[in-house]
Order: C-alpha cells, then structure tokens, then sequence
C-alpha cells in the first residue's frame, strides 16, 4: 500500500525516453526527500520514481557529487546495499546503488536511507532496449516470500537451468541501465564497482564499455562451473576472468559464499594487492597439527548446534576449521601463523582484507564466518 501510495503521488525520477528504437536515460528532476516508487509505463515511456541526489540543470546534467568523493557502485543492493558500513565510517563515501525489484527497493528505502545513498529502481546491463524481464525464482515446492529466507528471494534478469529445479513465481518489467550511461555522470574514479545480480554479472561488466577504465576494484559473484551454473546462459568462472584479464583486471582473492559460487574481487594492476596462497596461510602439516590439538574446541562448537558441523575430516574440511578459528581470533595469531612475515592475520584473513580495501561486510569483520 506504502509503494502504492507513493507512487501514485510522487512522479518524478528517471525517464526513459523512446527518442530512438531503444530508449535514451536522461536525469529530469531531483526528490526533496525519500521516495518509495517502481517501474511505471506513461505514454509508451518508462519511467522509474527514485531518491536522487541534487541535479545541475543543462543540456548534460550531472549528479552533484563533490570531485573528492570516495564512489562506490551496488549493482544488485536486495534488502540492503553492502556498502552502508562504508557509508557510515567513511564520510567522503558516495554510493549509487541499483535494485530492480521493487519490494527489496522499497524495503531498502524504509529501513537503510541514507543521504548519500542514491537508490536506483533499475537494472544494469545491456540497455538497447531500455528494459527487461526480471523472474522471482524459488525452488521447486518453495514460496517466494518477501519476508522469508534468501533462497526464496532470488530475481535474475536470466532463465533458470531447467535442472535446477527452479520456477519462476512471477515475471516484471524492468528498466535497465548501462554502466556507461551511470559512469557518465560520475566524477572521475570509481572505487569499487560491486556485482550481484544472479548470473548476469559479466553482462553489467560489458555494459561499462571502455568507461570501465575508471574503475579500480571490481567485486562480483563468480559461478563455480561443477556442478551446471544455476541460470542458463550464466557465463562460466574462466570466460569472466579471461574478460576481466583483458581489461587489465588482476584476481586478488575469492571467498565462498555457496557450493555454487563464489565472492571474487578483481583489481587495477595499480591497486592490486598481492596476498599469500591459502596453502601459505595455512600449510597441510600445521592445518593437520592444529586440528589435532583443537580437536576438543572443534566438538563442544558442534555440540552447541550453532554452525552447521562437517560430521567428516576430510583435509579440506580441517582446513576450513583451523581458518574459521585464527581468522576468527579465536585461537592466538602465533598458534595459527608462527613467525613469518608475509603469513599473517592481516595478509591471510578476509575481515582486514576487506577493510583494507574499503570493502566491510559486517558478519565478517565482526568475526561470524560460516564453517
């Protein structure tokens, strides 16, 4: 009813106009305060009522964001934009975030405001038509509700693998942007540009062009290619890092978020960190050594039924302990990486990789990383 009820009332935003057999992105008008809108169609155009920020007026309008500004892009915010920490601590942070589901928009609009979030009620990728078909999928037997756990909560502007036994509860129309229209009106750097939109990831990445160069960091999902890729069409892990090498995008580090995918980050060569290989930051025989002598602390976590508990010992599973319990400080930084230089808590542990970087994520920086 709130969006409802906003949208009938406030039309103002981002139009698209059919100046050409696309449609043209052009700003017309800034909101004085928060907005809860979606995706609308008047006289053939489509027009998305959104938070933005103060617009100049001219032939080219720009967002009026200071020249010195620390710019992030959320590409795919869901519920929340990963950025907010940043926000929060660094008062020179910018963020131009994008959602194109109109729930999780607004959802985010009512809870997560902030002055300089500007929120997008849009995708991003290839724009020559100017909009697109956004699925809600579930898993087969599953509902797809607002307010329940994120597996029922997926939107991907792509189809499902058939095998993945997905259905797609409801279609939409959506509005889609292309980074090289959104870099357009952006100061001159882009800190990190991060990715998440369900298979499509790579798709935004072309759809910088070769305004890409303005981007320092990029963070996107990557899809482990076995088992098949969740969406159809889903490009594979080699075909995105074989893109990215290209345009001069280096692997900095990956971190698992499903058995499906991973978190990765790529870096300019010029901000590129190098970092220890895992097998450096927790070799075999000290993983081993170190399981052994934890083997009581490792039992009495699983007893309280807190963590989902490999019942297995497999090598990978112990390593995947002993990094849980040093990058979570539970044990003492000597136990876990004895005397050497590079090894360390700061070089092999993700919560200071990410903040190094500009990049917190909140349950990992406090320390709360799923076994």
């Amino acid at each position: 009813m709130m969006v409802r009820a906003a949208s009938d009332t406030i039309r103002s935003g981002w139009n698209l106009s059919s100046r050409h057999a696309g449609f043209l992105l052009f700003l017309v008008v800034a909101t004085s305060g928060p907005v809860l809108g979606r995706l609308s169609i008047d006289d053939g155009h489509l027009v998305i009522t959104t938070p933005v920020a103060k617009l100049l007026d001219g032939e080219q309008p720009l967002l009026d964001i200071p020249l010195s500004s620390n710019v992030l892009i959320d590409v795919g915010t869901h519920r929340e934009s990963t950025f907010l920490q940043r926000l929060r601590s660094d008062p020179k942070a910018w963020v131009i975030a994008f959602e194109p589901d109109y729930l999780h928009y607004a959802h985010h609009l009512v809870n997560h405001a902030h002055p300089r979030l500007i929120l997008i009620n849009a995708a991003v990728g290839n724009s020559s038509r100017g909009w697109s078909t956004l699925y809600r999928w579930a898993y087969a037997g599953e509902e797809w509700r607002f307010n329940s756990g994120a597996k029922t909560q997926m939107g991907s502007l792509l189809q499902a693998d058939p095998r993945k036994h997905l259905a797609a509860h409801e279609t939409m129309q959506v509005a889609v942007v292309s980074l090289t229209d959104i870099l357009a009106v952006l100061p001159d750097r882009v800190q990190i540009l991060k990715i998440d939109v369900q298979g499509a990831d790579l798709e935004v990445v072309k759809s910088a062009g070769t305004e890409l160069k303005r981007v320092d960091r990029i963070v996107m999902e990557i899809p482990n290619d076995t088992p098949r890729p969740v969406y159809s069409g889903q490009h594979t892990r080699k075909e995105t890092e074989e893109y990215l090498q290209h345009l001069g995008f280096r692997h900095e580090r990956c971190w698992a978020i499903s058995g499906a995918e991973h978190d990765c980050v790529y870096a300019r060569s010029e901000a590129w960190i190098e970092l220890p290989s895992q097998a450096q930051c927790f070799p075999s025989n000290r993983t081993l050594r170190l399981f052994d002598r934890w083997r009581a602390t490792i039992d009495y976590i699983c007893s309280t039924k807190q963590y989902p508990c490999e019942s297995d010992t497999q090598p990978e599973v112990k390593m995947l302990w002993i990094e849980t319990l040093c990058c979570g400080k539970i044990v003492s930084e000597y136990s876990c990486f004895g005397r050497k230089r590079r090894p360390s808590y700061e070089t092999c542990c993700l919560a200071p990789y990410l903040t190094s970087i500009g990049y917190p994520k909140p349950g990992i920086i406090a320390g709360i990383t799923p076994l």
